[in-house]
């Protein structure tokens, strides 16, 4: 039964990938733009002997944070939308936790993400004329993509959690992603080893910089030490959020969504 559930999710979210396609191809392209005018204002106070190593550091950055943003707004935003359709009380009336319906946007969001990380990376490669898909250590870019996609879907699931608790905006919950992005692009070996770790144990540091060492743009001082602090993170984060979830749902079958009040 649970089995059939989860299919008939999925292909609901497939089929509304497919029939919102131009929709989700704007946003792809138009981010795609942005980014790539973020990237060349970086680029351009960078001396031309340092420019391969430097475009990887802001590529795979921007595209890390590319994760995080996608994940937290096409799921924990959407589910404003959601909520206001009257999903919540359907999902609740038919047995089954509108939470595994909101999961199910991991389709849109890992679909939505990996193609503006492609397409920003040929755009890219084609102008400098680097490649940047290229990666010294595959297995460990794809490590930290797992760890760093545990995260963000943990995060956007607690944000959809809090939304149905609270009537607090998730522009407002969210807001942790507008600040990371500046945190993200630090080199860690430009850090005084004394703050190298507590920098690695903020969410999303660790996983990202996997990222970096498999594509040559970071050293691999701390990579033990990275991938012992994804693995705890990733966990912590992900039962947080189920325990949050499990705790929400309960409260909204026994009193409805967005009751006053925090707790």
């Amino acid at each position: 039964m649970m089995f059939t559930k989860i299919r008939a999710i999925l292909i609901l979210h497939t089929i509304r990938l497919w029939r919102y396609g131009m929709s989700f191809l704007n946003m792809i392209i138009s981010q795609t733009l942005w980014i790539l005018l973020f990237i060349l204002g970086i680029l351009l106070f960078v001396p031309p002997e340092h420019l391969t190593t430097a475009l990887r550091l802001a590529y795979w950055t921007i595209a890390a944070w590319t994760i995080i943003s996608s994940f937290s707004s096409l799921i924990g935003g959407w589910t404003n939308f959601f909520i206001m359709m009257g999903m919540v009380e359907e999902h609740i009336i038919r047995n089954t936790s509108p939470f595994t319906a909101i999961v199910g946007r991991v389709l849109t969001g890992t679909t939505v993400s990996f193609a503006i990380i492609i397409a920003m990376g040929y755009f890219l490669g084609g102008i400098f004329g680097k490649d940047l898909m290229a990666f010294k250590d595959p297995p460990l870019i794809l490590a930290g993509f797992i760890f760093l996609i545990v995260e963000s879907l943990s995060y956007a699931l607690s944000i959809s959690a809090a939304s149905m608790r609270t009537s607090v905006s998730q522009q407002f919950l969210e807001i942790l992603n507008f600040g990371i992005i500046g945190i993200l692009i630090i080199p860690i070996s430009m850090l005084p080893p004394q703050v190298r770790i507590p920098y690695l144990l903020i969410p999303y540091i660790a996983p990202v910089y996997l990222m970096k060492i498999a594509v040559g743009a970071e050293n691999s001082i701390l990579l033990r030490e990275a991938l012992l602090i994804s693995i705890a993170e990733s966990s912590v984060m992900a039962i947080f959020a189920l325990e949050l979830m499990r705790t929400v749902e309960h409260y909204v079958r026994k009193n409805g969504v967005r009751a006053i009040g925090l707790w």
